[in-house]
């Protein structure tokens, strides 16, 4: 029976680290590919340097600089960012006293941009407009018909005026109504 006892025990040592190995490696695959971690911000530091005929406009020039590369590294990394801090420090004066040159830096916490707006639900919405000439009275009733259709919330796009129905005229001409019904694509 002794020999028995040792594959049996073996098998089962090797099971339990095989089982241990497997969760290791399926927490770390849960970490990598987290929507916490795709996303995660990032400090980023950009420099630029710049000339001006005073000190202030050199250290100004170069701040911009600097901004507009960490801008430029971010938008080549898909990513936008935030809390942007910059300063310049003096690298050079122009021994005639003419002008300056400052190096600068920019720091901003970076992350991904956010994904653009998806206009897939589609709404309509149908108002009435008033007013003293025809094309006075369509485009309220399609301004209170783009109105009714924001007021249902999102974002929308693409407005289309799909519909004008007569619904009333004074019998001197003096006045209009129509029910004017407006489409778009929203959000949400």
């Amino acid at each position: 029976m002794a020999q028995h006892d040792e594959p049996y025990g073996r098998s089962r040592r090797g099971s339990l680290a095989g089982r241990l190995l497997m969760l290791v490696a399926l927490v770390a695959a849960g970490i990598g590919l987290s929507p916490a971690a795709a996303h995660a911000d990032t400090w980023r530091t950009a420099t630029g340097s710049a000339w001006g005929q005073t000190q202030a406009s050199a250290s100004a020039a170069a701040q911009a600089s600097a901004r507009t590369a960490l801008t430029q590294t971010a938008a080549q990394l898909g990513e936008v960012c935030t809390n942007v801090t910059s300063s310049a420090t003096l690298a050079y004066t122009v021994p005639s006293g003419g002008g300056y040159v400052y190096n600068g830096t920019a720091t901003g916490l970076c992350a991904p941009a956010p994904p653009p707006p998806s206009y897939t639900v589609p709404r309509t919405a149908t108002a009435r407009g008033e007013a003293s000439t025809y094309s006075a009275a369509v485009q309220n009733g399609a301004a209170a018909a783009r109105a009714a259709i924001l007021a249902a919330g999102g974002d929308c796009t693409g407005y289309q005026t799909t519909g004008a129905t007569y619904v009333y005229t004074a019998p001197d001409g003096s006045w209009y109504i129509y029910d004017v019904t407006v489409s778009a694509l929203c959000v949400h």
